[in-house]
C-alpha cells in the first residue's frame, strides 16, 4: 500500500462509556489492531441494524393487506330467527283472537372470484299459530324449505374483473414497496459506506501527521544542538519547537475525529470490536473511469428508481382496465330452485316434496355513465402524468450519472498531478536542508517546506478519498452496491 503503513499494534485503554448500550474503549493495555474493509462492514450494517428489518416489514405489510381482500371469497353463514305474537278484537269474524309466529332463516353464502358469481344456500322454517273464537277452535301451520340460488355476470363483472380488482391492485403495491424498501436500503448503505470511507482517509491523515511531528522532533533535536555549538541563534530553537506544538495539536484533532468515526461506525454495526479495529483500504488504488453510454444503458434498463414508475403505471393499467368494465351493463342471469313442503304438524311439514325452479336476468344500466367516463378519464390522465415523471427521473439520474463520471475522469488526472506535487515538495524540503546546513538559509524555510509538503499530501489523501467516495456513489446511483436480489 503506497504512502502507508498499518500500525500492528496501539496502546489503548478501556473508559466504560454508554453510549446507546455500547461501551466505548478509549484507552489502556496493549492489543491486537485487527482491519475491516468496507465491504465487510456494510455487511455487518446490513445484519445488525435495525433500519433493515425495518424496511423489510414494509413488503409483509403489504402482504398482510393483500391477504385481507381474500376474505371476500369466504363462506358466510347466516341466521335470522324471529317469533311474534298479535292479539286481536274478538267482535270481527273469522279473525284470529291470538296468533303466533316463529320464523328461521339460515344459510350459507360465497362469491367466487374465478367468473365474478355468488352462491346462496338457504334454509327457511316458518310455524303459524292462531287461535279463533268457538266454534272455529286453534289452527297450526308448519312449513319447511331448502333453496339454492345461482347468479352470475354476463357483462359488467364477467370473469370477476371487478371482484378481483383491489387483491390485484395491491400487488402492484407489493411490488412497489420491495422496490422502494430495497432503495432506500441501499441510500442507507451509501451513507455508511461514505462514513467509511472519512474514516480510511482521517487514518491517511493520523498517519501523516504522525509523520510531520516525527520530523519535527527530529529536527528540534537537532536544532538544539546546533544551538549548544552556537551554529545557529535561539530564534531558530523556537521555531523548531513552534513547529512540534503545532503539529501534536494538528495530530490530537486528528486522532479525535478518528475516534469520533470510529465510535459511530461501530455503534451503526453493531460491532463492539470495531473499537480494536482500523480500515483496510487503499485509497490509492484507482479504478478507471466507467464508459458513459455503458453506464447510461445500464441505468435506463435496469434503475430501480425508474422500475417504481413501471410498476405504478401497470397498476393504474390495471385500475383503468376495471374502469372500463364498470360503463358495462349489470346483466346478472340468476339460477334458482329448492324444496318445500306444507302441514299442520312438524312432521308432515318434513317431506321437501314440493319442488320449485326459477330463472331470470337481472338489467341495470345508468344513462350517461359520467361516472364511469371521469374515472377513464382520470386514469389515462394519471398514465401520462406516471410517464412524464419516469422521464423527469431519468433525466435526474443522467445527470447525476454524468456528473460523477466526469468528475471520476477529471479527478483521476488531477490526483496524478498530486503525486508530481508530493514529489517536487519533497525534492525542495531537502535542498532548503541542505541550504539551512550549509547556513545558507534559515530554519523557517526548512519549516514551511515541510508543512508544503505535508499539504500537498494531505491534498493527494483528499483528492483520492473523494475518488473513492464518487466511485461509491456511482455503484449506488447504477444499484450496484446492493442489488434487488440482495435483499435481507
Amino acid at each position: 500500500m503506497k504512502n502507508r503503513q498499518h500500525l500492528r499494534n496501539i496502546s489503548v485503554g478501556f473508559c466504560m462509556i454508554a453510549v446507546i448500550g455500547t461501551p466505548i474503549p478509549l484507552l489502556a493495555d496493549t492489543v491486537e489492531i485487527d482491519n475491516i474493509g468496507l465491504n465487510e462492514y456494510l455487511q455487518r450494517v446490513k445484519a445488525n441494524h435495525p433500519f433493515f428489518i425495518q424496511q423489510n416489514l414494509n413488503h409483509e405489510i403489504e402482504q398482510a393487506q393483500q391477504d385481507r381482500y381474500l376474505g371476500d371469497e369466504d363462506w358466510v353463514i347466516k341466521a335470522n330467527p324471529g317469533y311474534r305474537h298479535e292479539e286481536r278484537s274478538a267482535s270481527i269474524a273469522f279473525v284470529a283472537e291470538e296468533q303466533d309466529n316463529l320464523t328461521l332463516n339460515a344459510g350459507l353464502e360465497r362469491r367466487f372470484w374465478l367468473n365474478g358469481s355468488s352462491l346462496s344456500i338457504d334454509y327457511n322454517y316458518y310455524k303459524l299459530e292462531q287461535q279463533f273464537a268457538v266454534p272455529i277452535g286453534s289452527f297450526a301451520e308448519h312449513s319447511n324449505g331448502l333453496s339454492v340460488s345461482y347468479s352470475i355476470p354476463l357483462m359488467k363483472n364477467k370473469g370477476g374483473v371487478l371482484s378481483r380488482l383491489d387483491y390485484e391492485l395491491q400487488a402492484y403495491n407489493i411490488d412497489l414497496s420491495k422496490v422502494n424498501s430495497t432503495e432506500n436500503q441501499e441510500r442507507f448503505l451509501e451513507q455508511q459506506g461514505l462514513m467509511f470511507l472519512d474514516w480510511v482517509f482521517v487514518t491517511e491523515q493520523r498517519l501523516i501527521a504522525k509523520t510531520r511531528l516525527a520530523l519535527a522532533d527530529e529536527e528540534l533535536i537537532r536544532t538544539k544542538k546546533k544551538r549548544r555549538s552556537r551554529l545557529v541563534a535561539e530564534v531558530d530553537v523556537l521555531r523548531a519547537r513552534d513547529a512540534v506544538i503545532n503539529a501534536k495539536q494538528n495530530l490530537s484533532t486528528i486522532k479525535s475525529q478518528w475516534r469520533a468515526i470510529q465510535a459511530e461506525l461501530a455503534t451503526q454495526s453493531a460491532s463492539l470490536d470495531l473499537y480494536q479495529m482500523e480500515p483496510a483500504l487503499d485509497l490509492y488504488t484507482l479504478k478507471p473511469a466507467p464508459l458513459l453510454e455503458q453506464a447510461l444503458s445500464v441505468l435506463k434498463h435496469n434503475a430501480r428508481e425508474l422500475q417504481a414508475f413501471d410498476v405504478r403505471l401497470a397498476q393504474t393499467e390495471r385500475l383503468q382496465n376495471g374502469y372500463d368494465n364498470q360503463k358495462e351493463p349489470e346483466l346478472n342471469l340468476v339460477l334458482g330452485g329448492g324444496l318445500r313442503s306444507e302441514a299442520g304438524d312438524l312432521s308432515g311439514s318434513a317431506k321437501f316434496d314440493q319442488p320449485q325452479y326459477m330463472i331470470s336476468v337481472n338489467f341495470r344500466y345508468p344513462l350517461g355513465q359520467r361516472t364511469a367516463t371521469a374515472d377513464l378519464n382520470r386514469a389515462r390522465l394519471q398514465k401520462r402524468q406516471i410517464r412524464e415523471a419516469k422521464n423527469s427521473a431519468f433525466r435526474q439520474l443522467e445527470a447525476q450519472l454524468r456528473n460523477l463520471v466526469v468528475q471520476l475522469t477529471e479527478l483521476s488526472e488531477i490526483i496524478e498531478l498530486n503525486k508530481e506535487q508530493i514529489e517536487v515538495a519533497r525534492l525542495r524540503t531537502q535542498e532548503e536542508l541542505k541550504r539551512h546546513n550549509q547556513g545558507r538559509s534559515e530554519l523557517s524555510f526548512v519549516i514551511q517546506s515541510r508543512d508544503n509538503e505535508q499539504n500537498a499530501q494531505l491534498i493527494y489523501a483528499a483528492n483520492a478519498a473523494n475518488y473513492q467516495k464518487l466511485w461509491l456513489r456511482f455503484e449506488a446511483l447504477t444499484d450496484a452496491l446492493l442489488p434487488g436480489s440482495d435483499r435481507i
